[in-house]
């Protein structure tokens, strides 16, 4: 069997970017590649996920394949797969269940047609956004990650329900730099090509859809077809790199887990994932699915698999979704922006949950003796991992995915003490269905949950606000302030007032009343007899503390400056 090949045309006119192009144009460079992937993968199901199901599945499998079995499948790349990958590769498969599957025409010559199927946006156009209300993508750049992974080329399998039945599409697509050396196309100046069957008296390529080809296909990689009811989408990325291909720095911080694609894909789907993860209060409050993952037929589950900083976490982001803390020791303060912001003022913009963890219980400490829970948030900067007392913000929108984990950001940046060997984890969510002012809203932001997906990069790694808006900045400034203030409480007020009490008592019983005596009349300098400069003359007894040592509980071993006049 050998699956026809379509060469992306070179039209010198044309403003189609070329495949290195599409290559950088996500332009992340912070995050693993690997989490970048699970990312997209996951938000692309989510988003497909079928109203009314409980959950939505998605399943990573990472094994070997033959490539004398795969490679002679490929038209004009066949011989140079086998001689450069010869024998047994990797491959990497993302299976999702309870989804639509990749829905929609692809046989169209109308763009306005082709631009509404999932189908064409996903194998044939980037930059095609999703659409749907809630959704998590808003750019449609992230699936060039998929080719990324490996040598170029991703296969694409879907199983979708029409008024007829089912039907079942299977195509492959390669994007690689033309300027490279070493690429499987050397005469395709685009580097982009697809392989699937051609129509008769047709120059466009389509899906295969015979059932028995396509399970041809999926066999080679121990894979079935969907069956009965089952709709949804698989993703195969074979003749994957080395997962840690990309590391150019041998001194840069490495962690077990990153060391198999597997142990990756695991920590990547908590890191990014763990406010959905079979979690039954985000299902019935937002009326969505929740996500069940597996890894290798290996069920992840909070209970058993999630580290503990993430467990922690999910129990934040369900803290500040609901509203209230499901746990005695969080805190969970309400975001009010006031005027200018939502239609009701009045209306909460959202709520952040945050508490303290300690070490001994992220299993820092013996006998456990695991990594800092920065390190499983991502973070490689040595010195925030060895800092003491560090401060994690992280946010989310509707479907669920983290944004960013902020540390000693702007999200809570106050005078905050930590008591030690401890960390402040927070989670804000916001009130995504809230409206905003009409002044938004003629601008073509309508919820708030629209205006932070639109202000989101194509890689969704951050928000930053839209020009002359302020919202993030305001939530983030107000999510710092109800930080602060639940440390500091009222103590700063209490301990004002307490100490002026005892200044105007202590004043009346020592001190002679307002206005008594006669008005100073201070010398001039040149006027000192005691041959003292006018500075030291009329300079005060004072003392200036230097520093502070703490020995122990009791004792503080203070260093000081002290100035003391004569007669004192």
């Amino acid at each position: 069997m050998i699956v026809r090949i379509k060469h992306a045309l070179n039209d010198v006119q044309s403003m189609s970017h070329d495949g290195g192009k599409i290559l950088k144009s996500l332009q992340n460079n912070y995050l693993p590649l690997i989490d970048i992937v699970v990312r997209e993968a996951i938000q692309n199901s989510l988003d497909a996920s079928i109203e009314g199901e409980h959950s939505t599945n998605v399943d990573f499998k990472v094994d070997q394949f033959e490539s004398e079995k795969l490679a002679p499948i490929f038209e004009d790349v066949d011989k140079t797969l086998l001689e450069r990958y010869p024998r047994y590769q990797k491959f990497l498969a993302i299976s999702d269940k309870k989804t639509y599957g990749l829905t929609g025409d692809y046989t169209s010559e109308d763009i306005k047609i082709l631009d509404k199927s999932n189908f064409h946006k996903l194998v044939f156009g980037i930059g095609k956004n999703q659409s749907k209300d809630g959704a998590g993508g808003s750019w449609g750049y992230g699936k060039t990650s998929y080719f990324r992974l490996g040598v170029g080329i991703v296969l694409y399998y879907t199983r979708i329900e029409e008024s007829d039945g089912y039907e079942e599409r299977l195509i492959a697509s390669i994007i690689e730099d033309p300027s490279k050396e070493e690429r499987l196309l050397p005469t395709n100046e685009r580097g982009i090509a697809w392989w699937g069957e051609f129509k008769t008296d047709s120059d466009r390529i389509y899906p295969i859809t015979n059932r028995d080809e396509i399970a041809h296909i999926l066999s080679i990689f121990g894979l079935k077809n969907y069956s009965g009811t089952e709709t949804g989408t698989t993703i195969i990325i074979p003749y994957l790199n080395e997962i840690n291909k990309e590391m150019i720095d041998k001194d840069a911080l490495k962690f077990p887990w990153e060391n198999s694609y597997e142990d990756a894909i695991a920590m990547a789907v908590q890191r990014w994932y763990f406010p959905r993860i079979w979690n039954e209060q985000y299902r019935q409050k937002l009326d969505s699915t929740l996500l069940e993952c597996k890894i290798n037929n290996r069920v992840l589950h909070p209970s058993m698999d999630f580290e503990p900083v993430f467990k922690f976490y999910q129990e934040l982001y369900t803290s500040a979704l609901l509203g209230r803390p499901i746990t005695s020791n969080i805190q969970v303060q309400a975001i009010n922006l006031g005027r200018n912001a939502l239609q009701n003022s009045k209306e909460e913009v959202g709520y952040v949950a945050f508490r303290e963890v300690s070490h001994t219980e992220l299993k820092m400490t013996p006998p456990d003796n695991k990594p800092s829970g920065l390190a499983y948030l991502g973070v490689k900067d040595r010195s925030l991992l060895e800092n003491n007392a560090p401060k994690v913000i992280a946010y989310s929108r509707k479907p669920g995915m983290v944004i960013e984990y902020c540390v000693n950001g702007l999200w809570a940046n106050g005078n905050i003490n930590l008591k030690e060997n401890h960390i402040l984890l927070g989670f804000f969510v916001p009130n995504s269905s809230a409206l905003l002012i009409e002044d938004f809203r003629k601008a073509g932001y309508k919820t708030l949950e629209s205006y932070l997906r639109s202000i989101e990069n194509s890689d969704h790694a951050n928000w930053e606000d839209a020009v002359d808006i302020t919202i993030v900045k305001r939530i983030r400034e107000r999510t710092n302030q109800a930080i602060t203030n639940t440390y500091q409480g009222d103590k700063d007020v209490e301990n004002s007032s307490a100490t002026s009490a005892l200044s105007r008592k202590f004043g009346t019983m020592l001190l002679p009343p307002k206005s008594f005596g006669k008005t100073s009349s201070r010398k001039k300098d040149g006027d000192n007899k005691d041959g003292q400069s006018g500075t030291s003359k009329f300079r005060g007894s004072d003392v200036s503390v230097i520093r502070s040592i703490p020995q122990n509980e009791t004792k503080v071993d203070v260093v000081f400056k002290a100035f003391i006049k004569k007669k004192t």
